[in-house]
């Protein structure tokens, strides 16, 4: 059955880690110690996780048939395992792994001792360990599923970025014929520590260097505010007090203009009085009507001068 990638590359990291716990016990029963089979700095064999994924894409549909899946499994497992070991021998010059001591062995890289339990535990992995296994994968959502692989996918880059350019460094630090594992694991170990000091160090030195220079920043900063506020209130002082002055020259200039307009209105009225004055007079003394209305009516006029003539008086 085909799943998406992201199920197979969960099902690699998984048997990755996987494979490389049960070399580790291997190593720790036999030797009394332990031994990192990894040639990556993170707890994983990726010749495991290969396997895996490789027997699932090639023999699940055999998963009826033990007997030829066993047979399949262990023809998988043994050209993996013996190409794994040619190009990597030829790539890093060191081996990780030699059966020569061991019987029914093929240029000490693969053996029969190590493939029958290949066989068997790839049976398990089709029959038994892939069906359950993914069904829980498949019980995460898809979108975290995707963050969680990414993650996982970004990890193992560095790793193995860092690790190959480290055993690149060390590829002729031994050309025997003999299983290098502990040999180039912990030089990879070693390097990698010593680089991740040199990090620390480097980054305490430059967490120095920007809080100095954010201490350098500040007090710029602080001057620089200071400065421009300074001016700015001086400039907004100047500006005020010219706006100031405009406003009481426009102010001034209004007044003068009222006065002025004030002025005019009141000669106009006190020419309108006086025009009014002498046009009466002048129409009491020239105008015939007048004098035909005084002569036809003489009491008239003396009745209006006598009542001139009291006004005066009062």
């Amino acid at each position: 059955m085909l799943y998406n990638i992201e199920i197979y590359f969960m099902l690699f990291i998984i048997y990755s880690i996987l494979g490389w716990i049960m070399e580790c016990t291997l190593g720790l029963i036999q030797k009394h110690k332990f031994i990192n089979r990894g040639f990556l700095i993170g707890p994983y064999c990726p010749i495991y996780g290969v396997g895996v994924v490789s027997v699932s894409l090639l023999l699940t549909r055999f998963s009826n048939n033990i007997i030829v899946l066993f047979l399949l499994s262990t023809i998988i497992c043994g050209t993996l395992e013996y190409l794994t070991s040619y190009f990597m021998e030829k790539i890093f010059k060191a081996r990780w792994w030699d059966y020569s001591q061991k019987k029914f062995n093929i240029n000490g890289r693969i053996c029969i001792e190590t493939l029958i339990p290949f066989g068997i535990i790839s049976t398990f992995v089709i029959c038994i360990a892939n069906p359950w296994m993914i069904d829980k994968l498949h019980l995460i959502p898809h979108n975290i599923l995707n963050y969680i692989v990414i993650v996982i996918l970004i990890l193992y880059i560095i790793d193995c970025c860092i690790s190959f350019n480290i055993i690149l460094r060390f590829k002729n630090l031994n050309k025997q014929e003999k299983d290098n594992t502990e040999e180039i694991a912990k030089k990879v170990r070693e390097t990698a520590e010593e680089a991740i000091k040199k990090l620390n160090i480097e980054k305490e030195i430059l967490i120095k260097k920007i809080n100095i220079s954010r201490l350098r920043l500040e007090k710029n900063v602080k001057y620089t505010r200071k400065k421009y506020q300074s001016k700015i209130k001086n400039q907004q002082l100047t500006l005020v007090g010219t706006f100031k002055t405009r406003i009481q020259g426009i102010d001034d200039k209004i007044r003068g203009y009222a006065k002025d307009l004030a002025d005019k209105i009141a000669n106009i009225r006190e020419n309108q009085i006086k025009l009014a004055k002498d046009i009466k007079e002048k129409f009491m003394k020239e105008s015939k009507l007048n004098k035909r209305l005084i002569s036809a009516f003489p009491n008239v006029e003396q009745r209006e001068y006598k009542r001139k003539k009291n006004r005066g008086n009062k």
